[in-house]
């Protein structure tokens, strides 16, 4: 009988740890590309989004349910990752992985992370909330 118990233990001992795995996909991909020359309002973009996960979403970071991907489209090695997403210029986008749903925050990134950034903040978040299914 104490077999047993021990035997059945250890075979839903994998199914726990695949669940936990999975509670830690990653769900929500940021990307921000730039070519290797970038302008003020390049550099604030990637700064304020990095200020907004590190302040607003540091857990879903650390998690890995949220990851900040850093993309220079001048490198040979990010060349299919170019093709692929029609990357031609500075951009910030994010993609849900379940959902694949692609929302594009490039226009707001530069109307606003340079002269306005607790407004872009705000905005990114609002974003990367609704993106979550917060």
């Amino acid at each position: 009988m104490f077999l047993g118990i021990i035997t059945l233990v250890m075979m839903a001992l994998p199914n726990e740890i695949n669940a936990q795995t999975a509670a830690k996909k990653t769900v929500l991909d940021i990307y921000y590309t730039h070519s290797t020359n970038r302008c003020a309002g390049c550099k604030a973009i990637e700064t304020q989004a990095k200020e907004t996960l590190e302040s607003q979403f540091k857990q879903e970071t650390s998690d890995g349910k949220i990851v900040f991907h850093l993309i220079n489209i001048d490198l040979k090695e990010n060349k299919a990752f170019v093709e692929e997403h029609k990357v031609w210029g500075s951009g910030l986008f994010m993609i849900n992985s379940a959902t694949k749903k692609n929302v594009d925050l490039t226009k707001e990134g530069f109307a606003m992370a340079r002269t306005k950034p607790e407004e872009f903040r705000a905005t990114l978040a609002k974003a990367i909330r609704e993106n979550l299914g917060q």
